[in-house]
């Protein structure tokens, strides 16, 4: 039997069938042994459940698994251990791949001995189309430099914070019991760090793996009356895997992710125009943000220059408690997010 080189795990849930069939017609091109390991995370629905077996009948590599309802997080999990191939990534079901990129990282994983490969990818919004990337030509971080690209994990706009766009080691994910955290209500980030922080060979290629849709009905798009609680908990759970590693640069990065986060909470909350609060009731809301000790600190500390420049004018707003030029902003964001 040939050796399968990669696994691309794609978890189902309430998946509209048209953006899934995009998902799985995007592996099928891949040129090396792989498989496509389709998570339905709970029973699926008849559509696309014959969605799956559609493409299975006309791609031996396309099969799936059914488990009890467990989130993203808990499907991800099955789909690493159901997974056979010697490299493993992930796919959202509403994203792409883009074969030839991939096919890039695994050879470069391949040739240098890598435990991740990370890639590039776009960010395809509704009018607008954004490329993320940790640099313009390829890196090796070998030995203790695999902590330089730890502290990337941290800096949102590299595209390194995120489980797809890369590929992983299965058998050292397996090896040190990697897996995604269950109960935090940000899968992504807490498992790069756990995979990273112990690595000694990590690669970085520009090309383009990736597509990723931006979900309308996502979390960070629609309102939620816990959003900012839930944040500032998973922040500080967090802060306590940061600080029992008592290295400054690596502190140094956190605190620029919750900033970033901060900011997220003033999108995606104080003014989300979903949320129905008038002028005041905002006022409120980003005032008590300011005083918790968490952001206040971070804003404090945080250099913040690796951002992008509207991410840097925003930390400077905020920082300065400038409530309505945050107000505007977020306007402007809002809508472009949503229009």
């Amino acid at each position: 039997m040939e050796k399968l080189q990669l696994s691309v795990i794609i978890p189902v849930y309430k998946t509209p069938a048209d953006s899934l069939l995009r998902a799985l017609g995007s592996t099928s091109s891949l040129m090396f042994p792989h498989e496509t390991v389709v998570v339905f995370d709970g029973d699926p629905d008849t559509c696309l459940l014959e969605t799956v077996e559609s493409c299975a009948s006309n791609d031996a590599a396309v099969r799936h698994i059914t488990i009890p309802h467990a989130g993203l997080a808990g499907a991800r999990n099955a789909g690493i251990q159901a997974s056979s191939g010697a490299w493993v990534t992930f796919l959202d079901a509403d994203d792409e791949i883009v074969p030839a990129g991939i096919e890039d990282l695994v050879a470069y994983g391949d040739r240098h001995g890598c435990q991740l490969v990370q890639g590039s990818y776009r960010k395809q919004m509704t009018e607008t189309v954004e490329r993320c990337g940790l640099d313009s030509r390829p890196k090796l971080f070998r030995g203790g430099g695999a902590r330089n690209f730890l502290c990337t994990v941290f800096l949102v706009d590299c595209g390194t914070s995120t489980a797809w766009s890369k590929i992983f080691l299965r058998s050292y994910l397996i090896d040190n019991h990697i897996l995604f955290d269950t109960t935090l209500p940000i899968e992504d980030t807490p498992f790069m760090f756990d995979a990273v922080v112990d690595m000694d060979c990590v690669g970085f290629v520009p090309a383009c793996c990736y597509v990723y849709y931006r979900n309308e009905g996502s979390l960070v798009t629609s309102f939620r009356e816990d959003y900012a609680q839930r944040i500032q908990q998973y922040l500080k759970e967090f802060k306590r895997r940061v600080d029992s590693l008592s290295d400054a640069r690596v502190t140094a990065s956190f605190e620029q992710y919750i900033v970033f986060y901060l900011l997220l909470v003033m999108l995606h909350f104080v003014f989300n125009p979903a949320n129905g609060w008038n002028a005041q009731r905002q006022h409120a809301e980003f005032d008590h943000l300011l005083h918790i000790d968490l952001y206040q600190y971070a804003l404090e500390h945080a250099d913040c220059r690796q951002f992008s420049y509207s991410k840097r004018i925003s930390a400077f707003v905020v920082r300065h408690h400038m409530f309505y030029i945050m107000k505007m902003i977020c306007r402007l964001r809002n809508r472009q997010i949503h229009n």
